[in-house]
């Protein structure tokens, strides 16, 4: 049975210059990872009304499946070139892209997508595909955007005691691990008066003990992976995005402690996803 570091990472690609992004980081993290790359394409068509109060769904034209298959053909050698090697998969999958990444992710270690594809109108707000995806799969999922830099090297996670928010301090320990990278863990607080000393250091206090718990649980590398706190006074969101202005990745739980149970996105991570111009992780506890 595969462990969850070497099962295969799942990437979704449209032709769009944001899913070319998303492929190199996928194909960069598989190598990391010692894992297989499968590239997604989901075609599918819109619904059609036909007399009668009926509709149906239109068949992928012959040009619309020659130019998905050009797409994967790209996407497999871009991805052999960015990781000689690597053993890439491709997969024309005749559903709605969203459903074709979460039907993936099923029995994948890591799905990652664009903020925006070919479908999504070009603005700020996160294109339907990836939002999707990150508040559905059964797995991590990274949402890279557009012009990823490398970044200073550090893994940014917010953490607030939640479960979600443990699970994905592990996993940013377990990224830290095979990037030899330093993993900073952030903790948001209200101030109550006028000073913040109580609550700063209730927040670290949360923040140690949680990092403790977490290399406890965290097999080697990531359990030797350097760590910091950092307590700030804010709102989380605000907090962890000012935090990660520099950082190669941010990870978020998908839920925190504030959120309704029946939200699949919560409000920071959701509004991480927005607002960080930097590769956000989800995680689901």
């Amino acid at each position: 049975m595969a462990t969850e570091m070497s099962k295969t990472i799942v990437v979704g690609v449209d032709g769009s210059p944001d899913s070319g992004v998303a492929l190199d980081w996928a194909a960069e993290e598989a190598r990391l990872r010692g894992a297989p790359l499968q590239a997604v394409f989901g075609l599918w068509m819109p619904i059609a009304a036909v007399p009668f109060g009926g509709a149906a769904v239109l068949p992928p034209s012959d040009e619309l499946r020659s130019f998905a298959t050009e797409v994967l053909d790209a996407a497999r050698q871009r991805a052999k070139e960015t990781a000689p090697g690597l053993d890439v998969d491709t997969s024309l999958v005749l559903r709605p892209p969203a459903e074709a990444l979460l039907d993936a992710s099923k029995d994948a270690g890591l799905v990652v997508a664009g903020t925006r594809g070919l479908g999504t109108i070009g603005s700020l707000v996160l294109g339907s595909v990836s939002g999707r995806v990150a508040a559905h799969a059964t797995c991590p999922v990274v949402v890279v955007p557009p012009h990823e830099g490398a970044g200073d090297g550090s893994i940014v996670v917010g953490v607030d005691g939640s479960a979600h928010s443990e699970a994905a301090l592990r996993f940013a320990l377990t990224e830290a691990g095979l990037r030899s990278a330093r993993v900073v863990a952030v903790g948001a607080f209200r101030m109550h008066g006028h000073t913040t000393a109580p609550e700063r250091q209730e927040t670290e206090d949360l923040l140690n003990a949680a990092l403790d718990r977490a290399r406890a649980a965290t097999g080697a590398p990531g359990a030797a992976a350097e760590a910091t706190t950092l307590a700030e006074p804010g709102f989380p969101t605000d907090v962890i995005v000012e935090a990660a202005v520099d950082a190669s990745l941010v990870v978020v739980g998908s839920r925190g402690r504030g959120d309704v149970r029946s939200m699949l996105l919560g409000s920071t991570s959701r509004g991480v996803l927005h607002q960080a111009g930097r590769p956000v992780a989800v995680v689901h506890g």
